[in-house]
């Protein structure tokens, strides 16, 4: 199995316009040619759990690399139309949980 990574990193790095929506379109070719080049190997040819592994390794180093957590975020925020939480700090706030019986032997979670 390769490591994309350091391929994804230089690809990302020399975009002319290193935007969200250039690097969807990257990783988009990415996925295409890296299955166009598996497909066409055929001294053997690779098996689908073959190519299924090079591609969850190219995910990966997408998932990885900076830029990607960026897409994300967008991603979700215009599906939803709001943004997503951040992380709860817990030396700040407490998740409000019920105070009487709650779990065996009647328990608070209090």
């Amino acid at each position: 199995m390769a490591d994309y990574y350091p391929l994804v990193a230089k690809a990302v790095a020399g975009l002319e316009k290193n935007t969200g929506e250039g690097r969807r379109a990257l990783y988009e070719r990415a996925r295409s040619a890296l299955v166009a080049q598996l497909r066409g190997m055929n001294d053997p040819p690779l098996t689908e759990a073959e190519i299924t592994r090079e591609r969850l390794a190219l995910e990966e180093a997408i998932r990885k690399h900076p830029s990607a957590k960026a897409i994300l975020f967008q991603a979700s925020e215009t599906s939803t139309g709001t943004r997503m939480p951040r992380q709860l700090d817990r030396r700040k706030e407490k998740p409000q949980r019920p105070g009487k019986p709650l779990g065996r032997g009647g328990r608070s979670w209090r």
